[in-house]
């Protein structure tokens, strides 16, 4: 698979768990959906981590400062877009 094709892939599977989210919003806290979007991440992350490597627990540490750094710098990135967005939206 090309990286292209990876990448589409990968926002096409994001924008599935998002539409989810918004869906699930209509009737349930946003903050009680980000929670257990986060909860399911760590989930799943657990089992990738775990065919990521032969030893989970002598590789745990590593494996969590790996999924923690991927995840701040997708974090980050998506805040400064949200919050030039804002600033789009009040200065109009």
């Amino acid at each position: 698979m090309t990286d292209k094709k990876q990448q589409l892939e990968f926002y096409e599977i994001a924008d599935k768990y998002i539409d989810l989210a918004n869906e699930l919003a209509k009737s349930i806290e946003p903050t009680n959906i980000g929670t257990a979007l986060r909860y399911a991440a760590a989930r799943y992350n657990t089992f990738e981590a775990s065919l990521n490597t032969n030893d989970l627990a002598k590789e745990k540490d590593k494996m969590i400062d790996l999924l923690v750094d991927d995840y701040r710098k997708m974090l980050n990135a998506n805040m400064d877009d949200y919050i030039q967005l804002i600033a789009k939206r009040q200065n109009k």
